[in-house]
């Protein structure tokens, strides 16, 4: 049942992308996704009210006896990503696609869900209230990409991204369920060259905001960048400097 659950859910995923490209007319925006399930009673969830935040939800605070929480990463195009990789500022389709992408999320989460509801599970997935940012803080309630760790779709890089088998170049979301499927393992060991050994750090020396130092990530001066390229792009929140052209764009170097 688990391949046929992660079969289902990764095909409903891309054909909710493909046909909203092709209904509205545009280029493709993003690649093939990857699915994990994460154990939801894992303490490692429990670890994340450490790692990322003391009010971090659990599983349960979004559905009441979860078992597994489904994760899944969607890749941008890798044409959209080349785009983005000369010039300090983001291109206009990458800023675009950020956009874009957010303003899908609840749509194609409500999908999935239905989907595990259709199996007779049941499937909650968190509301913008929930994963938007704690008040006075920059960080989430429910961090996708430590949900995504758990559910042992990559390893963070350097560049505070999750490297997954088809790289960092993306989004990450996710949906709480009671399914009868058997979890995927995080990942073990690293992922990124320069964790591993010290070479590459082209994120470092492609950060436009320097918040990627060898001692480091300054998440803070990351957000002002970001929010100074609002007045750009028109309010949209663009950067992705540090996801394109890297090794681990859409690949896992260590492999």
């Amino acid at each position: 049942m688990d391949l046929d659950v992660r079969e289902l859910l990764t095909d409903t995923i891309k054909r909710y992308l493909d046909r909203y490209c092709d209904e509205n007319g545009f280029d493709p925006v993003w690649g093939d996704p990857l699915v994990g399930f994460a154990d939801a009673r894992s303490p490692l969830f429990q670890d994340l009210r450490t790692v990322v935040h003391p009010d971090h939800l659990m599983p349960e605070d979004i559905l009441p006896g979860a078992t597994i929480v489904v994760s899944y990463y969607i890749p941008y195009d890798r044409d959209l990503a080349k785009g983005n990789i000369s010039g300090n500022t983001a291109s206009t389709e990458w800023a675009f696609a950020y956009a874009l992408t957010t303003s899908i999320i609840d749509d194609l989460a409500d999908t999935v869900a239905t989907d595990v509801r259709a199996l007779d599970f049941e499937a909650e997935f968190p509301t913008p209230e929930q994963y938007d940012r704690i008040e006075g803080d920059i960080v989430s309630r429910w961090s996708q990409r430590h949900v995504a760790y758990i559910a042992g779709l990559g390893a963070f890089g350097k560049n505070n991204m999750l490297i997954t088998d088809r790289g960092c170049c993306g989004r990450f979301y996710s949906v709480v369920t009671n399914l009868d499927v058997e979890p995927d393992a995080p990942v073990e060991g690293e992922r990124c060259l320069f964790k591993i050994d010290g070479s590459c750090g082209a994120c470092m020396r492609k950060c436009r905001s320097k918040a990627l130092t060898p001692g480091g990530y300054d998440r803070w001066a990351c957000d002002r960048y970001g929010d100074a390229s609002r007045a750009t792009y028109n309010g949209l929140y663009a950067c992705g400097k540090c996801i394109v052209g890297m090794p681990c764009s859409f690949r896992d170097p260590s492999a």
